[in-house]
């Protein structure tokens, strides 16, 4: 309508965008001619004149950035650790070197040791076997003179071979001079009896280990244990209350035995005590791998006293209940001892 309509605005010559700051150069109409859904992702940047606008992601600009700040950082760690961790004035790095060296230098002084030839009845450890790799590392006896570039050996008084003179190196038993003991109590659902004849009987003991397994319940019986992997002697088998045996890994250094003495008891009716200690248990084995104390405990726990509970079903018994138990059975003890002074 003709009354509605808007007065005139007076012309000053200049046009709506007729703005000077928004030339054809300018940061204005590069951001504007970006696509509407570009705008949203890249912010608009204020440019100089003749610069190009940067159309990097702003996280990842950022992102860029944290990568540079933190690899900046863990250089000047590394640099200030290899500052801080010097032993004597040496890196770790240089002493390593000088272990390498010491190994190495130990390895020469053998190969000079080494015999031009070896005697009957001589101890010598077999080494790199191609057709015969599984007896490589065991030790064997020499039993007759060299011919032919071999010598007839027997391993283990059963297995006899030809082996090369190269495949020979005169064996020095592994000395170990560092023992621990371990200790270890368990409870079981069950009566001395049983428990005893668990952990003696060779049947039993072959079902819940489910390996070979040879056992001669006896003073002064031997028995071995998953494949021959254990094997000792009873020096102490008094039934159900005490065994004692002399114990060893086959990876323990040559001819060294531990000292089991497992206790059974019954603090009450139905539950059954096994108490055990190990002396004398090497810290290293022959190829002086440092884990021979966590390997025993670890064995002892998942490979016999757990499966006796889950395969032979004598269900475990809590600690706190056979202490408790023994407490009342103290007890009880004392008002006899009082009644009897009454």
């Amino acid at each position: 309508m003709p009354g509605t309509e808007e007065p005139p605005k007076p012309d000053n010559g200049t046009k709506p965008d007729d703005d000077p700051t928004k030339t054809e150069n300018s940061s204005y109409y590069f951001f504007k001619s970006t696509p509407a859904h570009l705008q949203k992702q890249y912010a608009p940047v204020p440019l100089k004149d003749g610069e190009k606008l940067d159309f990097t992601p702003r996280v990842q600009t950022i992102h860029d950035a944290a990568l540079v700040k933190k690899a900046q950082e863990l250089k000047e760690a590394s640099e200030k650790q290899k500052t801080n961790s010097k032993v004597g004035g040496l890196s770790y790095s240089q002493i390593r070197k000088n272990a390498y060296d010491f190994r190495d230098k130990v390895k020469e002084e053998e190969k000079l040791k080494e015999p031009e030839k070896y005697d009957v009845g001589q101890k010598v450890v077999l080494h790199g076997l191609k057709k015969a790799a599984k007896y490589n590392n065991q030790v064997a006896v020499v039993l007759a003179e060299m011919k032919d570039g071999r010598y007839p050996v027997k391993i283990d008084d059963k297995k006899q071979l030809n082996v090369k003179r190269e495949n020979l190196k005169l064996y020095r038993p592994v000395i170990c001079k560092e023992f621990v003991d371990i200790e270890l109590k368990r409870g079981f659902r069950c009566t001395p009896e049983l428990l005893f004849r668990a952990l003696t009987d060779e049947e039993m003991v072959g079902k819940y280990t489910q390996s070979e397994c040879k056992i001669y319940a006896k003073l002064e019986g031997t028995f071995s244990l998953f494949g021959g992997s254990i094997h000792g002697m009873y020096k102490e088998f008094v039934a159900p209350s005490l065994i004692g045996q002399k114990w060893r890994f086959r990876e323990w250094p040559d001819d060294h035995f531990s000292d089991v003495t497992i206790k059974i008891e019954s603090p009450e009716y139905g539950v059954t005590v096994a108490t055990l200690i190990q002396k004398n248990v090497p810290v290293h084995d022959k190829y002086r791998n440092r884990d021979v104390p966590q390997k025993v405990k670890k064995g002892w726990k998942q490979f016999i006293f757990d499966r006796i509970h889950k395969i032979v079903g004598f269900a475990k018994v809590d600690k706190r209940e056979w202490k408790k138990s023994k407490k009342n059975e103290d007890d009880d003890d004392d008002d006899d001892d009082a009644d009897e002074e009454k």
